[in-house]
């Protein structure tokens, strides 16, 4: 779709392009991307985060909403490390295979047992499974395949440390001490603590429900046609990107060409989701409908239309009733531009993550020069990152504006600032599209 009239001029570090259209006249501003970014994040981090409290076992993956402190020592109290016999290390200090030494088992002790449980004296020793706590008396535990067992005595031929194969009280983790930080992505070994703290339940910042509308004649038309093709398919990798980055899509369909039913659509979006994404439509042909659908649902409308950045140049986002809305570009290389940039980012915000914590980084080594640009905009540029004899070398995967496969063939991208140029073998920032690309890097 495009537009009738373009007059482009710069004005300080902004650039300004009016467009003019018979239906309607809108004011196109391509902002720098950094400052796109931070009026994202003022706008929307002064919003109280919700969160929800689940059971531990359901938490996984989830972001912590608030700081775990260790309320209890860990282990409670002195255990076995392994099966075998607690005893007076005193007693055997002396022993070899020429000078066995003979103890008496007075008891036996397991990880649910108390260390009143039993006590030993001199010339006794207690059975302990591991986890077992030390019974009174006893300063260390010798493994049952070192001891011979005779009746009701072991007979012991080497030696023991004081404190050997004991975990003392709090050896693990002590009362009072930060676990777990608010904002940390919950991992099974962090479950494992958690549960072993004796915690059955967690707040964690609740998932946000991201409506994603896709747009435009073209796909009702194709759907039409055949009723069981997916037409929508940006919307449907937007989507898995959105639920791999910790929020829930809600895909609401096709809204045509139409600024009724782009707004009935919208409209529909803010009503079931906390943030809402377009895809399409938010250009300036005389088809392009988005902007005018959110200046239109209320105040503020749109915040930023136009970010210095190739592809994604028509990236916008505004808010209606509280609520973002997001405008990525039709084309496929900018609407993976537009959602890494700015709704990946504003995902975050909303699911409590930090922003260094988004998405997964490597450092690599460009494998090519890259020229630089005599314009003011960063540069987008999906790589495919491989490991050769032991370093990380950045490819540039090249395509057209529209081309699957070059994502396809991209596990990352990196982001040039303007007129900044790259010499092969230079080393560069590679932000990986998703945790689970790090199984293609050794493809």
């Amino acid at each position: 779709m495009h537009a009738n009239y373009i007059y482009a001029f710069k004005f300080s570090h902004l650039s300004w392009a009016y467009m003019k259209r018979a239906s309607q006249k809108r004011t196109f501003k391509l902002t720098p991307y950094p400052e796109a970014l931070k009026k994202l994040l003022e706008t929307f981090q002064k919003r109280p985060l919700d969160y929800e409290t689940v059971p531990v076992e359901e938490a996984m993956d989830r972001v912590l909403a608030e700081d775990i402190v260790a309320d209890i020592d860990v282990p409670q109290t002195d255990v076995a490390m392994v099966d075998g016999y607690a005893v007076k290390s005193k007693d055997v200090a002396e022993a070899s295979v020429a000078n066995p030494i003979l103890l008496k088992v007075v008891g036996k002790l397991y990880p649910w047992s108390k260390p009143s449980d039993a006590k030993i004296e001199d010339g006794q020793a207690v059975y302990v499974t591991c986890g077992a706590p030390i019974p009174d008396g006893a300063d260390a535990v010798i493994m049952v395949e070192n001891t011979i067992l005779h009746g009701e005595k072991i007979e012991i031929r080497m030696p023991v440390r004081k404190g050997e194969n004991i975990a003392y009280s709090g050896e693990d983790v002590k009362r009072g001490t930060l676990i777990l930080k608010k904002g940390s992505i919950l991992r099974p070994q962090d479950i494992g603590v958690l549960a072993g703290l004796g915690i059955k339940k967690v707040k964690v910042f609740r998932k946000p429900k991201v409506a994603v509308i896709a747009t435009g004649n073209e796909l009702i038309e194709l759907s039409r046609k055949d009723p069981t093709r997916i037409v929508d398919n940006y919307a449907l990798i937007v989507s898995g990107l959105i639920s791999k980055m910790g929020a829930n899509p809600v895909r609401l369909g096709i809204a045509p060409d139409d600024l009724e039913e782009t707004k009935k659509k919208i409209e529909e979006a803010l009503q079931k989701a906390d943030i809402v994404v377009t895809i399409g439509g938010c250009s300036m042909g005389e088809k392009d409908f988005v902007p005018d659908a959110v200046n239109a649902l209320g105040e503020p409308g749109i915040i930023v239309h136009g970010i210095k950045v190739k592809p994604g140049k028509v990236t916008g986002f505004g808010m209606v009733k509280g609520k973002p809305v997001v405008m990525l570009p039709g084309l496929f290389a900018s609407t993976m531009a537009g959602f890494y940039l700015i709704l990946a980012p504003l995902i975050g915000l909303y699911t409590g993550l930090r922003m260094e914590n988004l998405l997964p980084t490597v450092k690599a080594k460009i494998s090519h020069d890259i020229d630089s640009e005599n314009k003011l905009r960063y540069r987008f540029l999906p790589v495919r990152v491989k490991n050769v004899e032991g370093e990380f070398y950045a490819e540039i995967v090249s395509g057209g504006p529209n081309s699957l496969s070059r994502f396809l063939n991209s596990n990352g991208f990196i982001l040039v600032p303007p007129k900044e140029s790259l010499k092969k073998g230079d080393e560069v920032n590679v932000t990986l599209f998703s945790k689970e690309e790090f199984s293609r890097l050794h493809d």
